[in-house]
């Protein structure tokens, strides 16, 4: 047996081993085919799985059309499962069902490809092959490997709404219905919602009578309810092309509450629905969790646009949000109950003018910034902060998304800078006509002067920076460089080089193994999903782990309770998580906590 993780939860699927039926049906026609596959199966029980897919591509490479291709193409796909290349198996499982669609290995293959889909989380395309698998009827070992790998996947991977859609799916083999259909209901139950519950296992018994199940679940439907039982809703994208966030977010999320019902007697439930990263789904899912499942606290949306859509629904409704990742400036400010965890636009972009102001005693800036939502949003925040603090940006210069020539933006700003300091130096002389235009004379005769000004913001990545910090030198600007986020990238320091020495940046905090709270997590978290963690699933983590010291505070029960939930969250200060320190502003409802950095010779030090 293997263990394969993949999905939004621990996925334990059986692989088992197939090599032997294959000597047994089949006998080779031909000596070459014969040596081959006896080679190939031997280097597979030895666990040389490159050795077989060499052994047997070579043998097809030369005798394709060989009929002893029909039993190789099997042991090779079983090959290509231990060394997880999926798209291989796709290609092969497409070319030998429609070559060999009567063969007796074919039901073997059903259940390597099913295998395949659902280690690639394809858990539509993994059920049909079981079923098709089973249609054309299976060995008892077999039959027991797909039955099991189906139970997995049921249990870690499916929400409720998958496995109730599956279970009523009439192309499914009717055991995987019978199958997806317990584990529905089963979460349902465990998700407190007992009246669907109740609902769907009266269609269960008319669906599949006698079951092996309906004794279970009767037993537990009808159990006492568990005392001190809280609900709690999370938002995430599960499918589409956010989904790896997702995941991501929930898996950290189920490991901190699972953490935390090991240590408690209060007992808290995670309803999970998939946002699909769209609107509507995110509006049509939002309203399940206020109407039916009427949970006194939502961990999510994950992304911005959709937790934007959230927090206004959840308006005047007594529930509190609070979104892990979202870094739209702003969310938190739609509802009072509202929280953001991540460090916002907002956050990085006050947090870099304020030091600017403080420690560096700079009160004039310029900003270079690249026209796209990213830039415009931290070029207007930064700006605002600068007034608001009574300083000044002397000039704003945005260049297009993905130009590699930034000769304009810096020409424009020498000249507007020029510009000053002819006029300052004819006011010094006693002149009294201002200079409106910078003349090819001018541009001549103060060539090889330098123009200053305090500090240049450029909110861009390191793509960007690495082309736009030799244009400061080139074009004779002294200033103080700052940056954003996208400059904390080994690029920076590695094609910035000298150009870069002395800025200073805002970005969030990034755990690494010198972090004291991540190496636990990461062995946790590893050992359980089996991938390594990021910091998104560090802010999913930390999202639970906030969440449910602020239900454990509201113990008297759920009723009314939105107000204190909201406090115990904003009670939230220096809070070391996973993902960092954490600190909610009691105004915004933000976390305040971004990092700064200086860039030296040594790479990216931590000024504040």
């Amino acid at each position: 047996m293997k263990r394969w993780y993949r999905g939004a939860a621990v996925v334990m699927l059986c692989i088992g081993t197939g090599t032997g039926s294959f000597a047994q049906e089949s006998a080779p026609a031909a000596r070459t085919a014969d040596s081959v596959f006896s080679k190939a199966k031997d280097f597979y029980q030895a666990g040389y799985y490159d050795s077989v897919i060499v052994t047997i591509r070579d043998f097809l490479k030369t005798y394709g059309k060989d009929p002893a291709a029909e039993y190789c193409v099997p042991l090779i796909m079983e090959a290509l499962v231990r060394k997880n290349d999926c798209t291989t198996i796709q290609r092969l499982f497409d070319l030998y069902e429609k070559k060999y669609p009567s063969s007796a290995f074919m039901p073997r293959v059903y259940y390597l490809h099913g295998f395949s889909c659902a280690k690639e989380r394809s858990y539509g395309a993994a059920f049909c092959s079981f079923s098709k698998a089973l249609a054309l009827g299976v060995s008892g070992d077999l039959d027991s490997l797909i039955m099991k790998n189906c139970e997995a996947v049921c249990a870690n991977a499916l929400d409720i709404a998958a496995l109730l859609a599956f279970g009523a799916d009439t192309g499914t083999h009717p055991r995987l219905r019978e199958i997806a259909h317990f584990w529905g209901i089963k979460k349902c139950a465990a998700a407190g919602d007992i009246s669907r519950a109740k609902a769907c296992f009266g269609e269960f018994g008319k669906a599949h009578p006698g079951s092996v199940f309906e004794s279970q679940l009767s037993a537990l439907l009808t159990a006492e309810p568990p005392k001190n039982r809280f609900s709690i809703g999370i938002l995430a994208p599960l499918s589409g092309e956010d989904l790896d966030a997702g995941r991501r977010v929930v898996q950290g999320l189920r490991l901190a509450i699972d953490k935390y019902n090991s240590r408690h007697t209060q007992q808290i439930s995670v309803i999970t629905y998939d946002t699909k990263g769209s609107l509507l789904e995110t509006v049509r899912k939002t309203s399940l969790l206020l109407d039916r499942d009427q949970v006194p606290l939502i961990v999510g949306p994950v992304l911005s646009s959709t937790a934007t859509v959230a927090a206004a629904m959840l308006l005047g409704k007594g529930t509190v949000m609070l979104t892990p990742t979202a870094t739209d400036d702003g969310i938190a400010g739609l509802n009072p109950l509202v929280f953001q965890m991540n460090i916002t636009l907002g956050v990085l972009a006050r947090s870099l003018a304020r030091y600017a102001f403080n420690n560096l005693n700079i009160r004039e800036f310029a900003v270079v910034a690249p026209r796209t939502p990213y830039g415009s949003s931290m070029s207007e925040l930064f700006k605002e902060e600068v007034i608001k603090s009574g300083g000044t940006v002397f000039d704003e210069e945005f260049f297009e998304e993905g130009v590699n020539d930034f000769t304009a933006q810096f020409v424009n700003l020498r000249n507007k800078l020029l510009l000053r300091k002819i006029n300052d130096a004819a006011k010094a002389a006693g002149g009294s006509t201002p200079v409106t235009v910078i003349t090819p004379a001018d541009s001549a005769k103060w060539a090889d002067s330098s123009v200053s000004i305090g500090a240049t913001f450029m909110p861009a990545d390191a793509d960007d920076v690495v082309m736009l910090a030799p244009q400061v030198a080139f074009n004779r600007i002294k200033t103080q460089l700052l940056g954003s986020n996208g400059w904390r990238s080994p690029k920076t320091l590695a094609d910035g080089r000298n150009y870069v020495q002395n800025a200073i940046i805002s970005t969030p905090f990034e755990p690494d193994s010198s972090w004291k709270k991540w190496p636990d997590f990461r062995k946790e978290y590893a050992a359980r999903f089996r991938e390594e963690p990021d910091r998104v699933a560090a802010l999913g983590f930390d999202a639970g782990t906030i969440a449910a010291a602020a239900l454990e505070k509201n113990v008297e029960g759920l009723s009314g309770t939105a107000s204190r939930i909201a406090e115990a969250v904003a009670t939230t200060q220096k809070f070391e998580g996973v993902s960092g320190i954490i600190t909610f502003d009691r105004n915004s409802r933000t976390n305040t906590e971004a990092v700064i950095f200086k860039i030296t010779a040594s790479g990216f030090v931590r000024v504040q």
